[in-house]
């Protein structure tokens, strides 16, 4: 079962995939981990950033009317 912010490994694959690409090789399994991470804390925000303009905007709403 997966555990909140953790997605398909295809997900982490085209992270790891595009950045192998740019640098030229393949990264370590250190690097992997760190790019996981880091991923996973970039959907994260990411997700805070959207409920954050949804509710900003709902609370807009609510005083308008």
């Amino acid at each position: 079962m997966k555990q909140t912010f953790e997605y398909s490994q295809i997900h982490y694959n085209e992270a790891i995939y595009h950045l192998e690409q740019k640098w030229g090789r393949r990264l370590n399994e250190h690097e992997r981990h760190v790019l996981i991470e880091g991923y996973k804390f970039g959907r994260l925000v990411e997700s805070e950033n959207h409920l954050a303009k949804e509710f900003l905007f709902s609370e807009l709403e609510r005083k308008s009317i």
